[in-house]
């Protein structure tokens, strides 16, 4: 597949403050659509003005976007409850920036932390239901599609409870495939056979299996053709984000991504 083609089917991360402070006019003259990052503080750094202005160059330019929400301190399921509603309240809040760009979708995490939850799961557990019932409520207001993604989970049983506590379509499932290489104890089948049908955004890198390394797709052991063959086999269309924590892996990113989107022809689009 060609790399324009490519362009406009995957998109990339990029933290927002980057976005706004250095990337916007190289993705704009690359005709990239970003995938904008809110971990971090930003935001408290940043005001609406700022978004507007990065939606109104972005949708002027034609390019699209997702959104990331916060994740780091985040936890929704968190014993300690003003952990938790501060945890919501930026959920909350990265919804209504979604919402703002007319985002495809916009992805967070579960925030569980098998080392320090272990003994208080049931307790996590309610807790992130409750918060979920808030979650969904405003995305559903907002019409922002919201995708949780696996990080360090260590097989598909927490999001399996999730999706079964929510049956109805969202939240979604984001597959990281490179998550499930560097923190899974399941192969990367179980996840694509357990939690397949909920998924709607794909998170693209790779590893080499000890680390959460973020290489081009296909520079470390992620089997990317075991998960675009499950893909078209089951005729899904997901949202794609490659996630590139270096520059130079940019472009060889995307062309590796098009080279699976040529082999499974149907998936994108």
């Amino acid at each position: 597949m060609e790399l324009n083609e490519v362009k406009k089917n995957v998109f990339v991360s990029c933290p927002f403050d980057l976005l706004k402070t250095k990337y916007l006019p190289r993705l704009v003259s690359e005709r990239i659509n970003p995938e904008i990052g809110l971990n971090g503080t930003i935001l408290d750094d940043y005001v609406l003005k700022d978004f507007l202005d990065v939606k109104r160059t972005l949708e002027g330019e034609g390019l699209n976007c997702t959104v990331h929400a916060p994740f780091t301190d985040v936890s929704p399921g968190a014993v300690d409850r003003r952990v938790r509603q501060v945890s919501v309240d930026r959920l909350l809040s990265a919804i209504d920036i979604s919402a703002l760009f007319s985002a495809r979708s916009m992805v967070f995490h579960t925030g569980w932390e098998r080392k320090i939850y272990a003994d208080v799961q049931d307790a996590w557990m309610e807790n992130f239901f409750e918060s979920m019932e808030k979650i969904l409520a405003h995305a559903d207001k907002s019409g922002v599609p919201v995708m949780l993604e696996n990080v360090f989970e260590l097989t598909t049983d927490l999001h399996r409870q999730i999706f079964d506590r929510f049956p109805k379509g969202m939240p979604g499932f984001c597959l990281d495939a490179g998550h499930a290489y560097a923190f899974s104890k399941i192969p990367l089948s179980s996840w694509l056979d357990d939690l397949g049908q909920r998924i709607g955004h794909l998170h693209l890198h790779d590893n080499n299996g000890a680390s959460d390394e973020h290489l081009a797709p296909g520079a470390g052991i992620v089997d990317f053709d075991l998960l675009f063959s499950w893909i078209a086999r089951e005729g899904k269309h997901p949202v794609m984000t490659l996630e590139a924590h270096d520059e130079a892996t940019v472009i060889p990113g995307l062309m590796a991504i098009g080279s699976f989107l040529e082999r499974y022809p149907g998936i994108a689009g």
